[in-house]
Order: structure tokens, then C-alpha cells, then sequence
């Protein structure tokens, strides 16, 4: 499902307030962690779809996992069926690519509920 322009609009937001920061040689809080990892998986899925994340971020998924643990139950209920599909190969972008299990569908599915979970999340 594709964002409503207002979470699409707020993450684009974030993301950019978060990356400026980190490349500025600041340090981020918990909660502009836990923004920059969905932030970062977000767009690489979007852009080329859940493999290009593997391609390119494969070592940032254990952190996102961390991060968003009792947070972002959506994420959290995604991130166990990429496990499922990362337990078929020792390379995780080739896990991805040779799977049956269409992971852009499975994140498109929660997609909205992922970006809303974290907008609350980090409001609190």
C-alpha cells in the first residue's frame, strides 16, 4: 500500500533531519536511530525494492531489528518473515532473490502501519 502523503511527506522529513545530523559527525539519539534504520530500509526498498536493501545495507538489518523491538510490532512481524527467508542462503541478497516469498509485497502490506508506528513512537 503506498503511503498517504503525510507519512510519506514526515519520513521524507525525518530521514533527511536524521542523515544531515549523522553527517554532520553528531550523534544520533535512540530515536533518530531507530528513524535513519527505517528511514534507510524504506527508500532502498522503494527504490529498487527489498533485495537492493540486502545489496547494499545487508549489515544495517540486525540493527534496525534491534532498534525497532518493542517499538514497531509491524516491522517486528516483517522482520520474521525475512528471517524465514534469510535462513535459505548464507548471502542474504541472494537469500532474497532466489526466494519464493515476495518481500516487497509482504512490506507494501505493512507498509503504512510500519511509517505510522514509528511516527508515534518517536512523538512519545
Amino acid at each position: 500500500m503506498t503511503l498517504p502523503w503525510d507519512l510519506e511527506d514526515w519520513l521524507t522529513a525525518e530521514g533527511d533531519r536524521v542523515v544531515t545530523k549523522q553527517a554532520s559527525g553528531q550523534a544520533l539519539t535512540p530515536d533518530e536511530e531507530l528513524v535513519f534504520h527505517v528511514w534507510l530500509f524504506d527508500t532502498e526498498q522503494r527504490n529498487g525494492g527489498v533485495s537492493q536493501y540486502f545489496c547494499n545495507s545487508a549489515d544495517e538489518w540486525p540493527v534496525l531489528c534491534a532498534c525497532a523491538a518493542q517499538r514497531l510490532p509491524a516491522l517486528c512481524a516483517f522482520a520474521a518473515k525475512v528471517a524465514a527467508v534469510l535462513r535459505e542462503s548464507d548471502d542474504p541478497y541472494e537469500a532474497v532473490l532466489s526466494s519464493t516469498t515476495d518481500l516487497d509485497s509482504e512490506y507494501e502490506a505493512c507498509h503504512v502501519a510500519v511509517v505510522t508506528e514509528l511516527r508515534r513512537a518517536i512523538a512519545q
